[in-house]
């Protein structure tokens, strides 16, 4: 089992990784970029994209690090990994796999990717930027229900660890949570793609 000074070491160790290693190149191919011409947009997601490709293999290794360590300690750490998270320079984020990532990951017969980013969710304060969130959520829950992937299982494991403090309005991540699964749609089994 892995202790919490261990996890923040790999962290820190990841985090300076990416921010060192790939951050001049990836400046370098920002820097000439022309903003007064059409398609910069695009230029941006492309170099963005590239970025993310290159520090995959870091990626993998801290989102497997972070899951097992929570998972081991019955995910009572979720706000200290949070706060780890957040001190971090670029790892902060890069952290949540993309649906493109999610959707490779399920593609393997895995929802580790799944569950790390609804831990990831939990774990955050959602009073600075509650509503980015609660969209990033139902977006999450309507990708899994547009890959055939049934969360209500996975919600309901996780549901426990939830807080139950209110953060946003009348919701807490345990509401949210809940709501997720009575309203989500059923999906029946063995109907994977």
């Amino acid at each position: 089992m892995e202790n919490m000074s261990s996890v923040r070491s790999k962290i820190e160790m990841i985090d300076e990784e990416i921010t060192i290693r790939y951050v001049d190149e990836l400046r370098a191919k920002e820097s000439r970029i022309d903003f007064t011409k059409d398609g910069w947009v695009e230029e941006m997601r492309t170099i963005e994209s590239e970025y993310r490709k290159k520090i995959a293999p870091e990626l993998a290794f801290i989102r497997r690090t972070i899951g097992e360590a929570l998972a081991a300690n019955s995910f009572k750490d979720l706000q200290s990994i949070d706060a780890m998270l957040n001190d971090t320079n670029r790892l902060k984020n890069y952290i949540n796999p993309t649906f493109a990532e999610l959707e490779e990951n399920i593609k393997s017969g895995s929802h580790e990717y799944l569950v790390l980013s609804l831990l990831l969710f939990e774990a955050r304060n959602l009073e600075a930027d509650a509503r980015d969130e609660m969209i990033y959520f139902g977006d999450l829950v309507r990708f899994c229900e547009s890959k055939r992937v049934d969360v209500k299982p996975i919600l309901k494991q996780l549901l426990p660890f939830a807080s139950n403090e209110i953060k946003y309005g009348a919701n807490s991540v345990q509401s949210i949570f809940q709501h997720a699964i009575e309203h989500a749609v059923s999906i029946p089994e063995n109907s994977n793609q």
